[in-house]
């Protein structure tokens, strides 16, 4: 496993203090009342579970919805939500949910197993046409559901009204970890065929969160459900600005109109050394990669040896010190803290670049378009790339498009190289080297990393699942890997001191909002 920086170490630190933090969280007798001023950098494209396929849109939908199972608040462990309890029968191929009784929607209408199945039927109607469809293909009937072929979900089965199963066509040991996605949300069916289309902007779920009112591109408002099964939030209300500028948002907190808010990256070295907020910053290493990727679609990129030579001559701590000084090198697909990474060394030796170039055909190198988007940060790494390689002899085209062109031509397997991100869906290194290594994107097809990822997909087995994990990048490494892998990000958060309980978690869908309250006579203090 990779070492740990001081950055993925401070974030385990946390998770293994949050029991700790529990108890000094108890210690302080929270408060109810108030409300919460957050901030997001753009508007949501929904409200609704099945279209969530953004981080921002999933992000905000478990505040109103809830799911099966859910991530744990101070850990990645899988935790009950609407299921009490389950079993896992069949080398993991058949799950039963018990499922909680008394729990109600927000339109007063009791949860049943009716809504769970009704939850998946209508992610894989056709005309529903959920982008979510990739999440449960597992699920027996999925694909007859899709094509129209079938009014019901053959793999989903009402028990009765408080138990629900699962069938599954093979066995799969990440299918709990599945459920934990936007798409397992669960919604109601009288909820969604009273508002129809409308459904996406006014999110009737079981959650935490009632929704109050939406102003697109300027403000998203809830209130506390007081009647939520597992208690009460602690605030009563929670106000979402839309502001798209990092300067602005972080003035706005300044001005004690936020009560938390993300560090720009550019004012990072300032916020973290000023002694008067330094205490109320929180680091967290993202579960994030980012990389350069080669498409062997194209010339002289389908040689092995040239992908190698490319990989020595890109230098990623380089460009961590140049561009990120708080984000990690890569060293593989893996980011920093998770399970799975691997103790490759960061090739970074340009005499051994040019002589693979050499080896290969092109002693004098060649030219290399490298497509990347038109934002600020895509350019600046462009730019370093170009530089790097244009110390071996590669001459760099740099392709820059807006993110439509740009995706769009990637998509498609159109662009020799190209500058891109993967971020986590769930936090398990199958998410990333299975998203990775068999992609339509370039024609990287290696029947035994295939085969490593169909063990991954079935084991359960922590230990079996590393060692997995380390075998596909090693394998990867050895065949000539078409991804050369740059750096992982990290997020700064700076908050009040009146506010408590805030979360700080890798999962976008982890944090209700649940735990988070404000010390109102600190509030007032500090604010007059």
């Amino acid at each position: 496993m990779k070492k740990l920086s001081s950055l993925g170490l401070l974030f385990l630190l946390i998770l293994f203090l949050s029991g700790v933090s529990q108890i000094a969280f108890a210690a302080e007798n929270p408060q109810y009342g108030g409300t919460l001023h957050l901030s997001n950098d753009a508007d949501w494209d929904t409200l609704d579970p099945a279209y969530a396929s953004g981080f921002d849109a999933g992000e905000m939908a478990v505040k109103f919805y809830d799911g099966l199972v859910r991530f744990d608040f101070s850990s990645n462990k899988i935790v009950a939500d609407l299921a009490e309890s389950w079993e896992v029968k069949n080398n993991n191929q058949n799950f039963i949910f018990h499922l909680r009784k008394g729990v109600k929607f927000h339109n007063g209408v009791e949860f049943t197993a009716q809504d769970v199945k009704y939850t998946f039927e209508r992610l894989y109607d056709p005309e529903v046409a959920s982008p979510g469809t990739w999440v449960y293909p597992m699920i027996k009937g999925t694909a007859a559901k899709l094509a129209g072929e079938s009014a019901e979900l053959a793999g989903v089965k009402v028990i009765d009204d408080y138990t629900i199963e699962f069938d599954l066509s093979e066995p799969f040991g990440l299918f709990l970890t599945h459920l934990t996605l936007p798409y397992g949300l669960i919604v109601n069916q009288s909820a969604v065929e009273k508002y129809g289309a409308d459904f996406s902007q006014h999110p009737v779920g079981t959650g935490p969160f009632k929704f109050v009112e939406w102003e697109h591109d300027n403000k998203l408002v809830m209130k506390a459900n007081q009647d939520y099964w597992a208690g009460r939030p602690y605030v009563d209300q929670v106000i979402y600005r839309v502001i798209p500028q990092p300067l602005t948002d972080i003035a706005e907190f300044e001005a004690n109109n936020l009560d938390r808010t993300v560090v720009p990256e550019e004012e990072r070295e300032r916020w973290l050394n000023d002694p008067e907020w330094s205490d109320y910053i929180t680091t967290i290493a993202d579960l994030s990669t980012y990389y350069l990727a080669l498409n062997s679609d194209f010339e002289p990129l389908d040689n092995p040896q040239v992908r190698e030579a490319i990989n020595y001559a890109i230098d990623s701590k380089t460009i961590t010190d140049s561009l990120f000084p708080y984000y990690v090198a890569a060293n593989d697909a893996i980011p920093e803290g998770m399970p799975g990474g691997s103790d490759l060394p960061i090739k970074a030796d340009p005499e051994k670049a040019k002589q693979l170039l050499t080896e290969a055909g092109y002693p004098d190198g060649f030219e290399l378009d490298i497509w990347v988007s038109d934002s600020s940060t895509s350019v600046r790494v462009g730019g370093v790339l170009q530089a790097l390689l244009g110390r071996v002899g590669i001459q760099v085209n740099l392709i820059k498009n807006d993110w439509s062109v740009f995706y769009n031509t990637v998509k498609n397997g159109n662009a020799p190289a190209y500058y891109l991100s993967w971020w986590a869906d769930y936090a398990d290194p199958y998410n990333f080297l299975n998203a990775l290594y068999t992609t339509d994107r370039i024609p990287f097809n290696n029947q035994e990393i295939n085969s490593l990822l169909k063990e991954m997909t079935i084991t359960t087995d922590t230990d079996q699942r590393i060692r997995l994990s380390q075998q596909i990048i090693k394998l990867a490494d050895q065949v000539g890997d078409p991804y050369i892998y740059l750096y992982h990000t990290s997020t700064s958060y700076v908050k009040h001191p009146w506010v408590k309980g805030d979360l700080y978690h890798q999962m976008y869908t982890a944090d209700k909002l649940l735990t988070w309250w404000i010390d109102q006579d600190l509030k007032a203090e500090s604010t007059n």
